[in-house]
C-alpha cells in the first residue's frame, strides 16, 4: 500500500488518512481515536491486516494481510440531518457501484450489508455510531485466500492475481463514501433496489432467533424487507437473510 499516494488522490478533499501494517479492527481504532477526542474531520483508516476484524453481531472478518481492503471513514455527521435507517443501504449502494465502475464488474447487494459477486460474498459494510461520528467500516475481500473451511463455500475474491490499482480503487471508494451524504437517500435506495439479489427471490430469514421462509416482495422506502410469509406479509427491519434461493444457486 503507497499510503503518500492515497493521499495524494485524496488532497483536495480535506480527509485524513490513517494507515497501519496490523491492526486489531479499523472501526475499533477509529472508535479510540473519537472517544480520545483526535478526529478533527472526515478520517479514513485502512490496514494492510486486521487480527479482530468484525461484522454484524460481532462476527469475525477474516482480514489476512495484504489481501483485502480494510477500511473506515469517521465522518461527523448531525444525526437528526440524515435519516439513520438509510445510511447501511446507502453506504452499500455507494460501494457496489464504486467496484462496479472502477473494476468493470457486476456486483450485487443481498440485503442488508453483504456485496456479492459471482456468486460469492466479497464485501460487507459495518455502520456504527460514536458519539456525532459514524464509524464506516468497509471489508473487501480483493485477492484470492486459503479462506477457513467455515468460510469456503461462502466468500470469494474480486481477483485471482494482483492486477488491480490498488490506491486508485481505495481512494475512489473513500470519496464514494462521503459523497452519500450529499445525495438524495430515497434516490440511492433506488439504486439500491436495482441492485438488490433479494427482490423477487425465496429466502430463509432469521429473526430473533426463529427462521422463516418465505419470498421478498420489496425493499420499502425505509429499508425494510417486506417478505411474504405463506400469504402474510410482514416487514422487517432487522434479522439476517441466512440462504437465498435463485434460479441455479444458492446462498447460504
Amino acid at each position: 500500500m503507497q499510503s503518500e499516494r492515497i493521499t495524494d488522490l485524496l488532497a483536495e478533499d480535506n480527509i485524513d488518512l490513517l494507515t497501519f501494517e496490523t491492526i486489531d479492527s479499523t472501526n475499533a481504532a477509529a472508535k479510540r481515536l473519537v472517544e480520545a477526542g483526535a478526529i478533527r474531520r472526515t478520517t479514513a483508516l485502512i490496514a494492510n491486516e486486521q487480527t479482530a476484524g468484525y461484522g454484524r453481531y460481532g462476527r469475525n472478518f477474516y482480514s489476512p494481510n495484504a489481501k483485502g481492503l480494510y477500511l473506515t471513514v469517521v465522518k461527523e455527521i448531525d444525526i437528526q440531518t440524515v435519516n439513520a435507517g438509510l445510511i447501511t443501504t446507502g453506504i452499500a449502494t455507494m460501494i457496489a457501484e464504486g467496484l462496479s465502475e472502477q473494476l468493470k464488474i457486476e456486483v450485487g447487494i443481498k440485503w442488508v450489508n453483504d456485496l456479492y459477486y459471482q456468486q460469492r460474498k466479497v464485501a460487507g459494510i459495518l455502520v456504527e455510531q460514536q458519539a456525532d461520528f459514524l464509524i464506516i467500516g468497509i471489508g473487501i475481500n480483493l485477492l484470492a485466500d486459503r479462506y477457513p473451511a467455515e468460510l469456503r463455500k461462502k466468500v470469494g475474491s474480486l481477483f485471482q492475481a494482483e492486477s488491480f490499482d490498488f490506491e486508485q480503487l481505495t481512494s475512489a471508494l473513500i470519496l464514494k463514501t462521503i459523497k452519500y451524504f450529499s445525495l438524495d437517500p430515497v434516490d440511492v435506495l433506488k439504486r439500491y433496489r436495482s441492485r438488490s439479489l433479494v427482490i423477487g427471490a425465496q429466502v430463509e430469514l432469521l429473526v430473533d432467533r426463529t427462521v422463516l421462509r418465505g419470498v421478498v416482495l420489496a425493499i420499502n422506502d425505509q429499508g425494510g424487507l417486506v417478505v411474504d410469509l405463506d400469504h402474510q406479509v410482514r416487514t422487517f427491519y432487522s434479522g439476517e437473510i441466512t440462504k437465498l434461493f435463485m434460479t441455479d444457486w444458492v446462498v447460504s
